[in-house]
């Protein structure tokens, strides 16, 4: 009885305590609903409809209009839908981290877009939109008379590179520097045409050769050099006794005057042929270089100064200077003028010959002739003048050359100053010999070979014809070529 009664006695205080509990929520229940103090938690915020404001108050889960503890407060209705996403972020004011860079999405667009870029955004947006069509599905059931339609196959992105599309570049001037116009076509497959035509035509065919000229000769050694290039010695390859000197000319087809200069020479030394001056023997025209095959001489009279103390004695220096005189002569009557006439320029064999070189400065007399051309201390005065001038300069320059030849320097060899030497030329005194003690007739001659009045001056036959009287007459001395030959043999035997 006692344990029946206690179980009815607590049956009867949990069931007052439950319907007093359920009574007081209801209650609690009605009237958060009306003043919005539950949140989604179900927790309660204010029992009291007075502190309650429209900042504050939020729409209940299932508003009703009917109801005694609706507030009374006009306020508008919020329009966005009662069941909001979990996930959506509150909305907050932008701040400075929400502030767009447009300098940065300026670089992005104008640096060019890669494939995988491209790539990677389509799939993106092909995800985004799969996303967006299930949300519709669910939020938005389909009616009953919508058909369902076969879902459409997508495209297979391309996974190919595309090229790089450059950045857009405003017009302007192009940066970059075009490249010169092709040189035209040469009208001939040979190199120099235009030199090796005019070679050609002043040069006899047996003169010219069309082999390379270092399979032709041997033994090429150095033995000189001069301003067109150096002077080497050579030997026909089929011929060993058959030794040359070769000059080896550089071909320029824009320095006209040095090709002018070339070709003067080559046709004097090929078309002119005497025992006192210089032979061509052959040329060739082989790449960038013009060969020119000459008499081979032991040296000049310039360099068998250099290896004595002292000039050299009247009768050698009388013989130089008739066979300079019959070269002279022999070129006077071809119609062309030296007007380089000096100890560089006369040539001497192992046999006492000698010979006249070098005409790259020679021209026909029958022109009009006023050009300043030649070597200062040898210039006659006519030629310094720059007025018409002949044959008779090259007298003046081989009289200079006799005094060399005694003195071993020529006249006014202290001047270096070209305006010094041509102003004592023009006005000083007559050019003597300074260190030589010549006899009277060869003085006689020299002075008259040095006249400054170019019509009283005598000509190249004139002054042979003189010095050939007096040789008979025997007024002056004439060593012979083999005397010559063996003072140079001497000379340079005791050099080495």
């Amino acid at each position: 009885m006692d344990s029946t009664s206690k179980q009815t006695t607590s049956q009867r205080k949990r069931s007052s305590f439950v319907s007093s509990n359920s009574n007081r929520t209801v209650s609690s229940l009605a009237s958060d609903s009306a003043d919005g103090g539950l949140n989604e938690f179900n927790q309660p915020v204010s029992a009291s409809p007075r502190k309650s404001s429209v900042k504050s108050q939020k729409p209940s889960l299932s508003p009703n209009k009917n109801s005694p503890l609706r507030s009374n407060t006009t306020h508008n209705k919020p329009t966005y839908s009662a069941i909001s996403s979990p996930n959506k972020a509150p909305w907050r004011p932008p701040g400075r981290y929400q502030i767009p860079d447009i300098l940065k999405s300026s670089e992005n667009t104008l640096r060019p877009v890669n494939a995988s870029i491209k790539t990677a955004a389509r799939s993106k947006k092909s995800h985004l939109a799969a996303t967006l069509s299930s949300t519709n599905k669910i939020k938005h059931s389909p009616g009953p008379d919508s058909a369902k339609k076969p879902a459409q196959p997508q495209a297979p992105i391309a996974t190919t590179n595309t090229p790089q599309k450059r950045p857009w570049v405003p017009v302007g001037r192009s940066p970059q520097v075009l490249p010169l116009p092709a040189l035209p076509a040469a009208k001939s497959n040979r190199p120099h045409a235009l030199f090796d035509s005019k070679m050609r035509k002043i040069l006899p065919k047996l003169k010219i050769m069309d082999l390379n000229p270092r399979e032709q000769y041997v033994g090429l050694t150095k033995i000189g050099s001069g301003a067109n290039g150096a002077v080497v010695r050579a030997s026909k390859r089929s011929n060993s006794k058959y030794r040359v000197a070769i000059k080896r000319c550089f071909i320029d087809d824009t320095d006209t005057p040095h090709l002018a200069y070339i070709l003067r020479e080559i046709r004097i030394m090929g078309c002119i042929s005497h025992a006192n001056l210089v032979g061509l023997k052959e040329a060739s025209l082989w790449g960038d270089y013009v060969w020119l095959a000459m008499d081979l001489m032991s040296c000049s009279v310039f360099g068998l100064l250099c290896n004595i103390s002292t000039g050299l004695p009247e009768p050698l220096a009388v013989c130089v200077l008739r066979e300079c005189l019959q070269g002279l002569i022999h070129l006077h009557n071809k119609g062309y003028m030296h007007r380089d006439v000096k100890c560089e320029n006369l040539l001497l064999s192992s046999t006492g010959e000698v010979k006249l070189g070098d005409f790259g400065l020679a021209t026909p007399i029958s022109r009009n002739n006023t050009a300043r051309l030649g070597t200062a201390k040898w210039m006659s005065p006519e030629v310094i003048r720059e007025i018409p001038y002949d044959e008779k300069v090259d007298v003046w320059s081989t009289a200079i050359t006799l005094i060399e030849i005694m003195d071993r320097v020529p006249p006014l060899y202290y001047l270096e100053s070209t305006d010094d030497i041509f102003a004592e030329i023009l006005w000083g005194p007559a050019p003597h010999f300074t260190f030589a003690s010549p006899s009277n007739n060869i003085r006689d001659i020299a002075s008259w070979m040095l006249d400054q009045d170019a019509r009283r001056r005598p000509g190249a036959k004139d002054v042979l014809q003189e010095i050939n009287r007096q040789i008979n007459d025997g007024y002056l001395e004439c060593a012979s070529q083999a005397d010559l030959a063996y003072f140079v043999q001497h000379v340079f035997d005791k050099a080495d």
